[in-house]
Protein backbone atom coordinates (compact mmCIF):
# COMPACT_ATOMS: atom_id res chain seq x y z
CA UNK A 1 0.00 0.00 0.00
CA UNK A 2 1.44 3.38 -0.95
CA UNK A 3 2.09 6.01 1.71
CA UNK A 4 -0.68 8.27 0.38
CA UNK A 5 -3.23 5.47 0.47
CA UNK A 6 -2.10 4.51 3.96
CA UNK A 7 -2.46 8.11 5.19
CA UNK A 8 -5.92 8.38 3.64
CA UNK A 9 -6.91 5.07 5.24
CA UNK A 10 -5.63 6.18 8.67
CA UNK A 11 -7.38 9.54 8.40
CA UNK A 12 -10.65 7.83 7.40
CA UNK A 13 -10.38 5.53 10.41
CA UNK A 14 -9.70 8.54 12.65
CA UNK A 15 -12.72 10.44 11.29
CA UNK A 16 -14.90 7.37 11.47
CA UNK A 17 -13.69 6.48 14.93
CA UNK A 18 -14.31 9.98 16.23
CA UNK A 19 -17.80 9.97 14.71
CA UNK A 20 -18.96 6.48 15.61
CA UNK A 21 -16.32 4.65 17.55
CA UNK A 22 -16.03 6.32 20.91
CA UNK A 23 -16.38 3.79 23.67
CA UNK A 24 -18.78 5.02 26.30
CA UNK A 25 -17.00 4.21 29.51
CA UNK A 26 -19.05 3.91 32.65
CA UNK A 27 -18.11 6.68 35.06
CA UNK A 28 -19.47 8.09 38.30
CA UNK A 29 -22.67 6.35 39.39
CA UNK A 30 -22.53 4.21 36.24
CA UNK A 31 -19.32 2.65 37.54
CA UNK A 32 -19.52 3.02 41.32
CA UNK A 33 -23.01 1.72 42.01
CA UNK A 34 -24.74 -1.51 41.11
CA UNK A 35 -27.92 0.30 40.01
CA UNK A 36 -25.84 2.63 37.85
CA UNK A 37 -24.09 -0.28 36.12
CA UNK A 38 -27.41 -2.03 35.43
CA UNK A 39 -28.86 1.21 34.02
CA UNK A 40 -25.76 1.63 31.85
CA UNK A 41 -26.18 -1.90 30.43
CA UNK A 42 -29.84 -1.30 29.67
CA UNK A 43 -28.90 1.70 27.52
CA UNK A 44 -25.80 0.11 26.01
CA UNK A 45 -27.41 -2.23 23.49
CA UNK A 46 -29.68 0.37 21.82
CA UNK A 47 -26.86 2.92 21.68
CA UNK A 48 -24.59 0.37 19.99
CA UNK A 49 -26.91 -1.45 17.61
CA UNK A 50 -30.17 0.47 16.98
CA UNK A 51 -28.67 2.27 13.97
CA UNK A 52 -28.16 -1.13 12.35
CA UNK A 53 -31.78 -2.18 12.66
CA UNK A 54 -32.92 0.98 10.88
CA UNK A 55 -31.03 -0.31 7.83
CA UNK A 56 -32.35 -3.88 7.92
CA UNK A 57 -35.70 -4.47 6.24
CA UNK A 58 -38.82 -4.87 8.33
CA UNK A 59 -40.73 -8.13 8.19
CA UNK A 60 -44.47 -8.23 7.57
CA UNK A 61 -46.16 -9.48 10.79
CA UNK A 62 -47.77 -12.53 9.13
CA UNK A 63 -44.46 -13.52 7.57
CA UNK A 64 -42.66 -13.04 10.89
CA UNK A 65 -45.14 -15.33 12.62
CA UNK A 66 -44.88 -17.91 9.85
CA UNK A 67 -41.06 -17.94 9.88
CA UNK A 68 -40.91 -18.15 13.66
CA UNK A 69 -43.34 -21.07 13.83
CA UNK A 70 -41.92 -22.98 10.86
CA UNK A 71 -38.30 -22.51 11.94
CA UNK A 72 -39.02 -23.84 15.42
CA UNK A 73 -41.07 -26.75 14.05
CA UNK A 74 -38.44 -27.68 11.46
CA UNK A 75 -35.79 -27.87 14.18
CA UNK A 76 -38.01 -29.82 16.59
CA UNK A 77 -39.00 -32.38 13.94
CA UNK A 78 -35.55 -32.37 12.32
CA UNK A 79 -37.24 -31.96 8.98
CA UNK A 80 -34.51 -30.88 6.58
CA UNK A 81 -36.86 -30.07 3.69
CA UNK A 82 -38.98 -27.85 5.90
CA UNK A 83 -35.85 -26.21 7.31
CA UNK A 84 -34.43 -25.54 3.82
CA UNK A 85 -37.71 -24.03 2.69
CA UNK A 86 -37.84 -21.60 5.61
CA UNK A 87 -34.17 -20.63 5.30
CA UNK A 88 -34.69 -19.83 1.63
CA UNK A 89 -37.43 -17.32 2.50
CA UNK A 90 -36.28 -13.79 1.61
CA UNK A 91 -37.13 -12.61 5.13
CA UNK A 92 -35.42 -15.40 7.05
CA UNK A 93 -32.09 -13.65 7.71
CA UNK A 94 -33.66 -10.29 8.58
CA UNK A 95 -36.03 -12.17 10.94
CA UNK A 96 -33.17 -14.08 12.56
CA UNK A 97 -31.15 -10.89 13.07
CA UNK A 98 -34.10 -9.02 14.57
CA UNK A 99 -35.03 -12.01 16.76
CA UNK A 100 -31.51 -12.31 18.17
CA UNK A 101 -31.50 -8.55 18.77
CA UNK A 102 -34.73 -8.90 20.79
CA UNK A 103 -33.02 -11.60 22.88
CA UNK A 104 -30.07 -9.29 23.53
CA UNK A 105 -32.37 -6.42 24.56
CA UNK A 106 -34.38 -8.74 26.80
CA UNK A 107 -31.22 -10.03 28.48
CA UNK A 108 -29.95 -6.49 29.08
CA UNK A 109 -33.22 -5.45 30.71
CA UNK A 110 -34.19 -8.61 32.61
CA UNK A 111 -31.14 -10.88 32.76
CA UNK A 112 -29.77 -9.88 36.13
CA UNK A 113 -33.18 -9.98 37.76
CA UNK A 114 -33.84 -13.43 36.30
CA UNK A 115 -30.51 -14.66 37.71
CA UNK A 116 -30.76 -12.93 41.09
CA UNK A 117 -34.51 -12.51 41.55
CA UNK A 118 -36.51 -13.74 44.51
CA UNK A 119 -36.00 -17.46 45.03
CA UNK A 120 -33.82 -17.90 41.95
CA UNK A 121 -30.30 -17.74 43.36
CA UNK A 122 -28.23 -18.24 46.46
CA UNK A 123 -25.35 -16.37 44.84
CA UNK A 124 -24.25 -12.97 46.05
CA UNK A 125 -25.30 -9.88 44.13
CA UNK A 126 -21.74 -9.54 42.83
CA UNK A 127 -21.60 -13.15 41.58
CA UNK A 128 -24.97 -12.71 39.90
CA UNK A 129 -23.75 -9.52 38.25
CA UNK A 130 -20.70 -11.29 36.78
CA UNK A 131 -22.91 -14.16 35.51
CA UNK A 132 -25.18 -11.51 33.96
CA UNK A 133 -22.24 -9.97 32.07
CA UNK A 134 -21.10 -13.43 30.93
CA UNK A 135 -24.60 -14.15 29.63
CA UNK A 136 -24.60 -10.81 27.80
CA UNK A 137 -21.34 -11.74 26.07
CA UNK A 138 -22.82 -15.07 25.01
CA UNK A 139 -26.08 -13.61 23.69
CA UNK A 140 -24.14 -10.83 21.97
CA UNK A 141 -22.08 -13.47 20.16
CA UNK A 142 -25.30 -15.17 19.04
CA UNK A 143 -26.48 -11.78 17.77
CA UNK A 144 -23.17 -11.26 15.97
CA UNK A 145 -23.49 -14.70 14.33
CA UNK A 146 -26.92 -13.66 13.07
CA UNK A 147 -25.44 -10.39 11.88
CA UNK A 148 -22.70 -12.21 9.95
CA UNK A 149 -25.29 -14.49 8.35
CA UNK A 150 -27.37 -11.44 7.43
CA UNK A 151 -24.32 -9.67 5.97
CA UNK A 152 -23.52 -12.71 3.82
CA UNK A 153 -27.13 -12.79 2.64
CA UNK A 154 -27.14 -9.03 2.09
CA UNK A 155 -23.89 -9.09 0.08
CA UNK A 156 -25.50 -11.46 -2.45
CA UNK A 157 -28.11 -8.82 -3.37
CA UNK A 158 -27.75 -6.39 -6.24
CA UNK A 159 -27.98 -3.44 -3.84
CA UNK A 160 -26.98 -4.48 -0.31
CA UNK A 161 -28.70 -2.68 2.54
CA UNK A 162 -25.50 -2.56 4.60
CA UNK A 163 -23.04 -1.56 1.90
CA UNK A 164 -20.37 0.73 3.28
CA UNK A 165 -21.19 -0.02 6.93
CA UNK A 166 -18.50 -2.63 7.64
CA UNK A 167 -16.32 -0.32 9.74
CA UNK A 168 -19.28 0.93 11.71
CA UNK A 169 -20.42 -2.64 12.41
CA UNK A 170 -16.93 -3.69 13.53
CA UNK A 171 -16.67 -0.66 15.82
CA UNK A 172 -20.08 -1.40 17.34
CA UNK A 173 -18.91 -4.94 18.13
CA UNK A 174 -15.67 -3.68 19.64
CA UNK A 175 -17.41 -0.97 21.66
CA UNK A 176 -19.88 -3.45 23.13
CA UNK A 177 -17.13 -5.81 24.27
CA UNK A 178 -14.93 -3.05 25.66
CA UNK A 179 -17.83 -1.49 27.54
CA UNK A 180 -18.87 -4.78 29.15
CA UNK A 181 -15.23 -5.34 30.14
CA UNK A 182 -15.20 -1.87 31.71
CA UNK A 183 -18.39 -2.68 33.65
CA UNK A 184 -16.79 -5.87 34.95
CA UNK A 185 -13.79 -3.84 36.16
CA UNK A 186 -16.15 -1.33 37.77
CA UNK A 187 -17.95 -4.13 39.60
CA UNK A 188 -14.66 -5.21 41.20
CA UNK A 189 -13.72 -1.72 42.40
CA UNK A 190 -14.31 -1.08 46.05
Amino acid sequence: MSINRLLIFISLIFVFNSSYGQVKKPEGKFCNTFDGRIEFVQNLIPSNYDWLLFKVENIPPDTEKYISTEYKSSLETRNESRFNKIVSNEYFYPWKLRDSYKSLISESKNGFFRIHGIGSSTKSKHESEIIFYTNLFEINYEFLDSLDEYRNFDNRRNKPYLSGDSYRIELSKLNFNRTIQSLIKCSFQK
